[in-house]
């Protein structure tokens, strides 16, 4: 049987679609099976002594433990609290707020110095309610990820489709896993940092108090991210948790893949929300790196189809306007193919409608066709 070069081609490039199919789906298969509680855990103190109140065993919760009481981080958050107090009835002195202002700054101060004494034990206390929510709320993920797992084993016969959702499912669940490791580190540095925060907040400084505050709210979506994530869980555990036995499991290998892929999709997509109001710094470079390949994709492609005014278009106003530029011009290209020819054939010697040039009365050109002809000196 001989072969041809197109077959070998053709038979190189099927067995690199599978094997990508192959990759991506043990990714997939193998996250799933590694994601248990666990993981969507929020990180607590273990201590030696009655519920958050002793002295913690395990780290870092120790070296936390040691600067937020009676330590450093509580000292300096002290000094810069009443520092701040200070600074805002200078301010009062040079007449730039009032009586009312300085009144509100004293009441805030002690606010903000009880939650600077206080910040470790209502922090751990926050820590250990969310980690209860999220264990209460989280189904036995074992047997949702089995389930998953049991729909990824169905094969998709259009090879490209198969590669597609592999590929999304596999990507997402990575991301997914990412981005709770990232909280949990982003977590301590909140807690060792957030007295300083709490000072500059209650400081009532013009601007800086209001900085301070929006960045100490961001720890907030932090520690209840789990929560959604393990709601969305049981509700595929309620709906899927039996199975091929399960009525809404439809027939389809395309439909139950799909129902595979969008379990840590819909979960990242939650993730995605809150992390992006929590750190809006890693979110908005990972978007604007995502962002940057797309604009550079759309301007090559743009380029090569409708040439280089479709190619800035994609520059200067993104993927969008390059695609309505880009349709315009092959709808009045295929609507004018003579004046396409023309302007395509451009160059140095090409003449654009504002080089086009009139008669006047005289027969003498060089009159531009948008003089009108009673403005002509020729005519009278």
């Amino acid at each position: 049987m001989a072969w041809s070069l197109s077959d070998v081609g053709l038979k190189w490039f099927e067995d690199t679609i599978d094997k990508l199919i192959q990759w991506f789906q043990e990714g997939l298969t193998e996250a799933y099976r590694a994601i248990t509680s666990q993981v969507f855990g929020t990180p607590t103190p273990e201590t030696n002594g009655a519920f958050v109140f002793g002295q913690p065993t395990n780290t870092p919760w120790v070296d936390i433990h040691g600067a937020l009481v009676t330590g450093e981080i509580m000292l300096v958050a002290l000094l810069l609290l009443v520092m701040c107090v200070q600074g805002r009835h200078t301010i009062r002195i040079f007449n730039m707020g009032s009586a009312y202002d300085a009144r509100k700054t004293k009441r805030s101060a002690w606010t903000g110095a009880f939650l600077i004494v206080t910040w470790y034990w209502v922090a751990v206390l926050a820590l250990y309610l969310v980690d209860g929510f999220t264990i209460a709320l989280i189904p036995e993920v074992s047997a949702v990820t089995k389930v998953m797992t049991d729909l990824l084993g169905l094969t998709i016969s259009n090879p490209l489709l198969a590669l597609f959702l592999t590929g999304i499912g596999a990507t997402a669940m990575w991301i997914l896993q990412a981005l709770f490791f990232l909280r949990e580190i982003l977590l301590y540095i909140f807690i060792y940092a957030m007295p300083i925060g709490i000072a500059l907040a209650f400081g009532n400084l013009p601007v800086v108090s209001h900085i301070a505050k929006t960045a100490c709210m961001k720890f907030v979506p932090l520690a209840i991210m789990p929560i959604p994530v393990a709601l969305l869980f049981k509700g595929y555990e309620l709906l899927f948790g039996n199975g091929s036995d399960s009525s809404l499991v439809p027939d389809s290998a395309f439909l139950s893949y799909l129902i595979a892929v969008t379990l840590p999709l819909l979960s990242i997509i939650i993730v995605w929300k809150l992390f992006k109001y929590a750190a809006p710094m890693t979110t908005k470079i990972i978007g604007a790196t995502g962002k940057a390949t797309v604009t550079a994709g759309a301007v090559v492609g743009a380029g090569a189809i409708a040439g280089p005014s479709a190619a800035s278009a994609a520059a200067m106003w993104g993927p969008k306007a390059a695609a309505g530029y880009t349709v315009a011009s092959r709808f009045r290209d295929s609507n004018n193919p003579s004046q396409s020819r023309a302007t395509s054939s451009g160059g140095a010697g090409s003449q654009t409608t504002n080089d086009n040039t009139v008669m006047d009365a005289y027969g003498n050109s060089g009159v531009p066709d948008y003089r009108r002809a009673e403005n002509d000196p020729g005519y009278y």
